[in-house]
């Protein structure tokens, strides 16, 4: 059987990794939004500079980096957050829906295996790993997480 803290640990590590990355892009502007796949739009607007791009890339990073909190409280790493169970529950599940993108990925590289971008299937085994440990470490530890 698998410690719980160590899977929650895991992605509590990830989000907050992921949620630096989202700071990096920021600071890094327009070639870091269209290299990770923001989209034509925001990697324009920020070359503008707009503030959209930086204020809605900053909220996924704060979003990414509470996601982090939940899962170390989840590890016992600190004071149990609210709704600590079912909040692990939906990161877990967003996580892995996230991550559900690869079997398409995988079947595209297959068929055309110069279109498909490597990192896009990387960004998905990331999310489907750091999802599942969520999840299983949510469940491996529920005397903890959903003690009243």
């Amino acid at each position: 059987m698998y410690d719980p803290t160590i899977l929650l640990n895991f992605g509590g590590t990830i989000c907050f990794l992921i949620a630096i990355l989202h700071i990096v892009i920021i600071i890094v502007g327009p070639k870091a939004y269209r290299y990770f796949g923001a989209g034509e739009d925001l990697a324009s607007l920020a070359e503008k500079h707009s503030p959209i791009p930086p204020l809605l890339t900053a909220f996924i990073a704060t979003v990414l980096a509470v996601f982090g909190l939940y899962a170390f409280s989840g590890a016992g790493e600190f004071a149990r957050m609210p709704m600590l169970g079912p909040v692990l529950i939906t990161i877990g599940s967003i996580f892995c829906i996230r991550g559900l993108a690869l079997p398409v990925q995988l079947f595209n590289l297959l068929k055309n295996p110069h279109k498909t971008e490597t990192k896009e299937i990387f960004f998905s085994i990331i999310a489907l790993l750091t999802g599942i440990c969520l999840l299983y470490g949510t469940v491996l530890n529920r005397d903890f997480i959903f003690m009243s």
